[in-house]
C-alpha cells in the first residue's frame, strides 16, 4: 500500500485483533514497536514505520553491503530480494538450522556469526 496510515478501519480493526491474539505479535508490535516509535495506536504505528520500506531506495545504496540470512528466520526470506536489487558492492551469507545457526539473527550460535562478519568488515575498514 502507498499510504499505510490510510488503511480502512474496519480491515485496521481485524488486523489488530490478530496482532492482539498472537502473544509473539503483541509484544513485537504493539509493546515494542509502539514504545520504540512513540505512538500510542495500530494507525499511527502504520503511519511510522512507512518511510522505512527499501522500495525505491535499495538500487541507491552505494556503500559495500553485508547480508546475512538464516535459514529458519521469516524476515531471512526477504534477503535474496534485497541483494539482488543492490547495485553496490555486497557480500550476502547463509546460515543453517544444522550449525545452529538457522534462527533470527542468528542467535543460537553467535560465533558462528561473528567470525564472518568480523572479517568482513575487517577488508572493509582495510581499504
Amino acid at each position: 500500500m502507498a499510504d499505510l496510515g490510510a488503511v480502512d478501519q474496519d480491515l485496521l480493526d481485524c488486523m489488530e485483533q490478530m496482532i492482539m491474539a498472537d502473544r509473539k505479535l503483541r509484544w513485537s508490535i504493539v509493546q515494542r514497536g509502539y514504545w520504540v516509535q512513540g505512538v500510542n495506536s495500530f494507525r499511527d504505528f502504520l503511519r511510522a514505520v512507512e518511510p522505512y520500506g527499501l522500495e525505491g531506495r535499495a538500487e541507491l545504496i552505494r556503500c559495500p553491503t553485508l547480508i546475512t540470512a538464516a535459514e529458519e528466520d521469516p524476515l531471512s526470506r526477504l534477503a535474496q530480494r534485497l541483494y539482488y536489487r543492490l547495485r553496490c558492492e555486497k557480500t550476502m551469507i547463509r546460515f543453517t538450522a544444522a550449525e545452529g545457526a538457522g534462527g533470527h539473527c542468528e542467535m543460537a550460535n553467535r560465533s558462528l556469526l561473528n567470525r564472518p562478519v568480523l572479517d568482513w568488515l575487517d577488508v572493509q575498514f582495510q581499504g
